[in-house]
């Protein structure tokens, strides 16, 4: 398969994971709901692609990150990880990997 002349590069995808453990529930969470959502929309007025998603019901054990970039030093990323130290929820931040085949960024 070839790319037809004048059509849009293809793009990167990206996915990683804050792994909450203990699970917190989602009434703990409060404002992070928001976070995720200005993350999106940040990212959408920069045509650029960022979302974050809770994982699992009531209890939370993920947030999930799809993102056009594999890097998590985002300003959202940074905020994220600030409200999960001030509820004080131990967390740990899974590798970006590819989600779309590529296996380094641009490819």
């Amino acid at each position: 398969m070839t790319i037809e002349e004048g059509s849009p590069p293809r793009r990167s995808f990206w996915a990683y994971g804050y792994v909450l453990d203990p699970p917190v529930h989602r009434d703990r969470l409060g404002p992070m709901g928001a976070l995720l959502d200005e993350g999106h929309e940040q990212a959408r007025i920069l045509a650029r692609t960022w979302e974050g998603r809770f994982i699992n019901g009531d209890d939370i054990t993920h947030i999930l990150v799809v993102s056009d970039q594999p890097n998590q030093d985002l300003e959202v990323n940074q905020l994220l990880e600030a409200e999960l130290y001030r509820l004080k929820t131990s967390f740990a931040v899974t590798r970006s990997v590819p989600v779309n085949g590529d296996s380094e960024p641009g490819m």
